[in-house]
């Protein structure tokens, strides 16, 4: 089974993210995160098998930040076609996906 991850980052594209270095910069990193995870799951819907929304922990040169991937089997054309969408049809804005769900 080969995996493969797509970086979708800690908010919407249109919002601003706590910034690495902030005080407290993990714990609201977090909490964003955490939304956009609902947030990506409200608008392209739950994770089918072989794919999953979680929080990473990438190490930069300096300082770690917060951020969410989808991570699917590569070989599974469902999970592969569910982490295009979230990249594809992430909301830009929190509130963006108040209306109806997408497909």
């Amino acid at each position: 089974m080969a995996h493969d991850v797509i970086p979708l980052g800690a908010v919407p594209s249109g919002e601003s993210a706590a910034q690495v270095g902030e005080s407290g910069y993990a714990e609201v990193a977090f909490l964003q995160c955490t939304r956009y995870i609902a947030l990506l799951r409200h608008t392209v819907g739950p994770e089918p098998a072989g794919a999953r929304l979680r929080i990473r922990r990438a190490e930069a040169d300096v300082d770690p930040y917060l951020d969410v991937v989808v991570e699917y089997d590569a070989e599974n054309s469902v999970a592969r076609a569910y982490a295009i969408r979230c990249d594809r049809e992430a909301p830009p804005r929190w509130e963006s996906a108040t209306g109806s769900r997408a497909r």
